[in-house]
C-alpha cells in the first residue's frame, strides 16, 4: 500500500528486514517495491528524554514507514500494524497488554481494574480490589537482600 501524503512524502508498509537495538532503528523491505529494502530508518517511540520506552522490533514484523522524497535512504518507521496474518491477541479495548516470545504477560483491565504480572514459569502478581495476589510457580523471597 503507497499513499501520497506531504512534500513528497510517501506513506509505506512494509516488514522489518533488520534491527539494530543500539540505535533502535530498522532497514524495511517493502513488497510492492521488488523487496528493495531501506537504508536505516529510525523507529518512533513516544517518549525518549526523561521518560523513556524502549521497545525492540523483530525482523518480519510489519510496520508502516513514512518515506521521504523518492528514495528509500531516508525515512522513520511509525508504527507496528496487526494484519490477517498476525491479529490482536486480546481485541478487547479496555485491556492493555505487552506479551512476550517466552510467554511472560503484563495485563491491565481499566474496566474491572486488574492489573496481572505472568512470567513464563507459571508464577503470577495480581491486583485486584485492593489486594495483591502472589502465586509463585518456586518459592516467595521478601526483602532478601536486606
Amino acid at each position: 500500500m503507497t499513499i501520497p501524503a506531504f512534500d513528497g512524502a510517501i506513506l509505506r508498509d512494509g516488514h522489518v528486514s533488520s534491527y539494530d537495538p543500539s540505535t533502535h532503528s530498522a532497514r524495511v523491505v517493502f513488497d510492492d517495491l521488488d523487496g528493495m529494502v531501506t537504508h536505516p530508518f529510525p523507529v518512533i517511540l513516544p517518549n525518549t528524554l526523561k521518560n523513556k520506552d524502549e521497545i525492540h522490533l523483530d525482523p518480519g514484523e510489519h510496520v508502516m514507514c513514512l518515506c521521504m522524497g523518492n528514495g528509500l535512504e531516508s525515512g522513520v518507521v511509525l508504527g507496528c500494524v496487526y494484519d490477517k496474518k498476525n491479529p490482536p491477541e486480546v481485541g478487547n479495548r479496555d485491556v492493555r497488554v505487552t506479551t512476550y516470545e517466552d510467554g511472560t504477560r503484563v495485563s491491565v483491565d481499566r474496566k474491572s481494574r486488574v492489573a496481572e504480572i505472568k512470567d513464563s514459569f507459571g508464577s503470577y502478581i495480581k491486583f485486584a480490589g485492593g489486594n495483591i495476589y502472589i502465586i509463585a510457580a518456586g518459592n516467595v523471597y521478601l526483602n532478601e537482600g536486606g
